[in-house]
């Protein structure tokens, strides 16, 4: 797939692979929502992780993670950079929870 001389893609075929596939993950999800194919819990966890393995699709597809000259590198700064996001999220979501907590009206909740 990638010439080790020039270190490029010779063949467009994974390309077209990792489309077709985030096309087909995203009409699952577009459909399943859409439809009311499932309940609440589900339907979350059903989507949840469709997006997680449209990410790992396209982190393979697209940004060619693992092909290169040193992949260990690239997953090391890659595990970083998601830690990093997750770190990010999740204090964004209890920074809203307190803030949601601590200005609500005194009774009532």
């Amino acid at each position: 797939m990638i010439d080790p001389r020039h270190g490029w893609n010779v063949s467009f075929k994974p390309l077209y692979l990792g489309y077709i596939s985030a096309l087909i993950l995203m009409a699952a999800a577009y459909r399943i929502v859409v439809h009311y194919h499932l309940t609440d819990t589900a339907l979350t966890w059903t989507i949840l992780s469709l997006a997680g393995f449209s990410a790992l699709l396209q982190l393979f597809f697209f940004l060619h993670v693992g092909m290169g000259d040193k992949p260990r590198w690239h997953l090391i700064s890659f595990v970083f950079t998601a830690l990093i996001l997750f770190i990010v999220v999740i204090g964004t979501i209890w920074i809203m929870n307190s803030l949601d907590y601590n200005m609500m009206l005194p009774g009532s909740k």
